[in-house]
């Protein structure tokens, strides 16, 4: 667990114009195909939901605020500010989740979408932005109400 928090850390510090954390683009499925695009069903998002990393546990904090407005893109900056967490510790943890769900799920892909870039107050910005769309919401909410 101490290397894959020192590979996590090291993930956190990496130039994010350089490296997208998530392989793939937005849906996250690795390019050469060798991880597949899968949907996110309630029960495996419960399972995500009971897992007991301390990574894994801010990613669902992260679930949390995008299912509260679902199709929002919400910025790492406002993120971090709602959870309350250093930038480095997002990004550590979202590359923990990558690592996590290849060890877990079998697939190449998030429960959320990921963008670069766009606007934060009317200002061009190449920050990270996630987002989940309504069935995404759904499906987390009904998953936490069981978890």
């Amino acid at each position: 667990m101490k290397v894959y928090a020192f590979i996590a850390a090291l993930d956190g510090r990496a130039d994010p114009g350089a490296v997208s954390p998530l392989p793939g683009g937005t849906k996250g499925a690795d390019p050469d195909a060798k991880r597949p695009y899968v949907e996110w069903e309630v029960a495996d998002l419960r399972s995500l939901a009971a897992a007991k990393l301390p990574s894994i546990s801010r990613v669902t904090a992260v679930l949390d605020v995008l299912a509260g407005r679902p199709g929002t893109r919400f910025s790492t900056t406002v993120l971090v500010d709602r959870l309350g967490i250093e930038r480095d510790q997002l990004r550590g943890s979202l590359a923990a989740l990558t690592r996590h769900i290849h060890a877990h799920y079998g697939r190449g892909n998030w429960p959320m979408t990921f963008t670069w870039g766009g606007e934060v107050d009317g200002k061009q910005t190449a920050e990270a932005f996630y987002s989940v769309d309504e069935t995404a919401a759904a499906r987390w909410l009904e998953a936490r109400t069981a978890h």
